[in-house]
């Protein structure tokens, strides 16, 4: 039986092996996907309840602290961008939130990727990445690199892009794109923060990056 996934945030369900990279309704990422198990699934109507059983709060109720600390962290501005690896012959690519500048010099950044996604394995395996930026033309992008898995399909086909140095495909319509070799990383829990050192960086356009709230009201 296929698994079903609820998002926390919107309830949002996905049918599939693994979570979606971004949520489609309210855009947050696989980290606030539920797996839904039988016990999680509405009774009908009409079932009867036994009146011996005592009535309880269900233990699958969200607490308040816990929904107002992630809607808390939903209000945090994040760009949107390509996330790109190559292992053993495959390319893959996702949309992630999760980059950021750790240093200039020198030049370091982090992303977050969910250890479900298949770029998370072959990142692990190649130790490499590429980081498209794209810009507020690029939801075309965000949906198709956000909403399947790498593993079931070839998200590059029919785009115009180019092999870096490293070896991963990068979009040719970002704003700028690096390549990174990882330097370390940290378990996250659901997600790895990969630390790299940037090694090769181009610039490709002029324009605004997109943000996460640009992404949802574009929808």
């Amino acid at each position: 039986m296929e698994k079903q996934w609820r998002c926390t945030v919107c309830g949002y369900i996905h049918n599939g092996e693994n979570p979606p990279d971004i949520c489609p309704i309210c855009g947050v990422d696989a980290s606030f996907f539920e797996l839904i198990t039988p016990s999680d699934e509405p009774k009908p109507a009409n079932a009867i309840k036994s009146v011996t059983t005592p009535v309880t709060t269900p233990v699958t109720e969200q607490p308040d602290e816990a929904k107002a600390i992630r809607q808390a962290l939903y209000r945090i501005s994040y760009g949107l961008y390509i996330i790109t690896a190559q292992a053993d012959g495959r390319d893959n690519g996702q949309c992630a939130n999760t980059c950021f500048q750790i240093t200039s010099d020198p030049a370091r950044l982090a992303i977050g990727i969910n250890k479900l996604n298949f770029t998370h394995e072959l990142i692990q395996k190649s130790g490499k990445f590429g980081v498209s930026v794209l810009s507020q033309t690029g939801v075309d992008y965000a949906r198709r690199f956000g909403y399947k898995s790498g593993r079931d399909t070839d998200k590059f086909e029919g785009l115009a892009v180019h092999r870096g140095e490293s070896g991963v495909l990068l979009l040719d319509d970002a704003l700028v794109t690096m390549q990174a070799t990882v330097l370390n990383q940290m378990d996250a829990g659901t997600h790895t923060l990969f630390l790299a050192d940037v090694t090769n960086g181009e610039i490709l356009q002029e324009g605004d990056p997109m943000t996460y709230a640009f992404f949802r009201a574009s929808k």
